[in-house]
């Protein structure tokens, strides 16, 4: 690995660690918003806020637990690699079919909306419909799947 690509994870980290405490402000303010809101869907709305930004939050301090290691793997090279099929394997080998998932529902995505502005009848706009209601379920499972992988620190 060069020292440019170093660098970049060396940055990525910088990134991270300076998001994490906004995350955790943001948290509280809506937190607190929420709290003293007077009307349910001001609290509602307030309430996911903050669920949201602390489960970013954890998201963002699992990532950047990954990317120290990584960044600790290309700096001392020479430490025992994992063996093939070894669950510690690189993050990568687990997660291209992932990866590949995700794109494949943006591109069905993309369709279904294209689809949907070119339907020149009911059936065309139901096939295209339910190819958008798919492409949302199919990018939902991905997502979480690498939730998965994040909270096992087994993505990269």
């Amino acid at each position: 690995m060069s020292r440019q690509e170093i660098r970049q994870l060396e940055q990525m980290l910088e990134i991270i660690a300076r998001a994490i405490p906004k995350e955790t402000a943001a948290a509280k303010l809506y937190d607190k918003t929420a709290k003293a809101a007077e009307r349910e869907m001001t609290r509602m709305l307030f309430g996911k806020l903050a669920k949201d930004a602390q489960e970013h939050e954890q998201k963002l301090r699992a990532t950047l637990n990954i990317l120290k290691k990584e960044l600790e793997r290309l700096r001392h090279p020479d430490k025992a690699a994992p063996t093939e099929g070894d669950s510690t394997a690189p993050a990568h080998e687990f997660n291209v079919n992932i990866r590949r998932t995700m794109r494949i529902a943006k591109e069905l995505k993309e369709l279904s909306t294209e689809g949907l502005s070119d339907a020149n009848d009911p059936s065309c706009q139901a096939m295209y419909g339910r190819m958008q209601e798919m492409s949302a379920e199919l990018q939902r499972l991905a997502e979480n799947e690498v939730e998965k992988h994040i909270d096992a620190e087994k993505w990269n």
